[in-house]
């Protein structure tokens, strides 16, 4: 009877987040105690055979601790898809439509805290697009199509991300309306006329909406920047694809912890930053001749770079632009290359996330603080706020 009852359960333990939660805090404390503790100034110059190894060996088994802790929080995101599996039949009779749900990816992972947060932004996206994005059944036979709509909802890790899909099937973005609508709000210039790919992130921006109706789904002024901001949050960023006629796709590409990030550590003047690997696609020294002022009377650079302009910025504001004897870390956003330039690049390292809080919270362009294997605190960089705020 005991043996078919442990087969039953599979082993399974029930353990509450909060003390999963205290083993993380314990575990980062544990990590930057022995950080520290092989980095104490006495212990240059010593001679002792057989440290760097053995020291090399302690810090490896400290990231698999590390990993294994952060792997306890991992639930599947099948949570989260359940509670919008619900939503689907709310949608229909408030639209008038019929909608199928498919749904992939269903057992993939993700931080427990992550999953926590993710059920309003989904929700918010999914209506839209029963809502905005897919038509009436009428609408969609003459067009050829089937009567019902679907709406596909998937999730796959990539690297440390998770990447989490809403597509529909339906009419797709409406490029002259947010066109005209981004002009009428000073947001774009009365002439402009951007390729769709860099006109669909406009509307992410705060109280952007074309909707013309109240709606109880969408149209209520809130704006899709609600989804932006929750992203944020998450560390995470948001993608969209569109095709007329044949319906949108917005991705949110999401870290695959909050606990733990690897990142690049870097020096600028007097402070640390740190940015994650997984944005950084080069680190260069320029030939001066590739770097080239922005436009005239304008403090600011541009890399030429094979063919492409890549704007240079400065970690901080106030720090002053690239001389062509800073080093640039050459990161991806969702708005193409940006060059960030710093004086040195430190180490890498698997850093401990803390959040921002208090005054901290005006920090501009800033996830939170990483606190480093020596005790000092660098700031983690977001790059995506670094590209909004050299635009302004």
């Amino acid at each position: 009877m005991s043996s078919s009852t442990d087969k039953a359960d599979g082993g399974l333990l029930r353990i509450s987040a909060d003390k999963v939660g205290r083993l993380m805090d314990l575990v980062n404390e544990l990590s930057l105690g022995i950080s520290a503790t092989l980095r104490l100034p006495e212990l240059e110059g010593l001679d002792l055979p057989g440290f760097e190894a053995a020291s090399h060996r302690l810090s490896m088994m400290m990231r698999d601790v590390q990993n294994a802790a952060a792997e306890l929080r991992m639930v599947e995101v099948d949570e989260v898809f359940r509670r919008l599996r619900r939503m689907i039949r709310e949608m229909e009779r408030e639209t008038e439509k019929t909608i199928q749900l498919a749904v992939h990816g269903e057992d993939t992972l993700v931080d427990k805290l992550v999953a926590d947060r993710l059920y309003e932004p989904l929700l918010h996206v999914l209506r839209n697009s029963a809502d905005h994005g897919l038509e009436k059944p009428e609408a969609r036979l003459a067009a050829g199509k089937t009567a019902a709509g679907t709406i596909t909802l998937a999730a796959r890790q990539t690297g440390n991300e998770v990447r989490i899909s809403v597509s529909d099937d339906g009419r797709g973005l409406d490029y002259d309306r947010i066109l005209r609508k981004a002009q009428e709000k000073g947001v774009l210039a009365p002439d402009a006329r951007p390729a769709p790919a860099d006109l669909w992130p406009v509307i992410f921006l705060p109280g952007f909406s074309t909707a013309e109706t109240v709606s109880t789904l969408s149209g209520r002024g809130v704006g899709m920047d609600v989804l932006n901001t929750a992203l944020t949050a998450l560390r995470g960023r948001i993608g969209i694809e569109s095709e007329a006629g044949q319906g949108t796709t917005v991705s949110l590409y999401i870290p695959l912890t909050l606990s733990f990030l690897d990142c690049v550590i870097l020096r600028h003047g007097p402070r640390l930053f740190a940015i994650p690997v997984d944005l950084v696609t080069e680190i260069l020294r320029p030939a001066p001749e590739n770097l080239v002022p922005l436009r005239a009377g304008v403090d600011a650079m541009v890399l030429r770079q094979r063919g492409r302009m890549v704007p240079v910025v400065p970690p901080a504001e106030g720090q002053g632009s690239s001389d062509g004897t800073s080093i640039l870390v050459v990161v991806e956003t969702t708005h193409g290359p940006l060059a960030i330039a710093v004086d040195e690049v430190l180490d890498r390292q698997q850093v401990v996330m803390k959040p921002l809080t208090g005054r901290l919270v005006a920090l501009r362009a800033s996830w939170g603080l990483a606190l480093l294997s020596t005790g000092e605190v660098a700031t983690v960089l977001d790059c995506e706020r670094l590209v909004q705020r050299e635009a302004a």
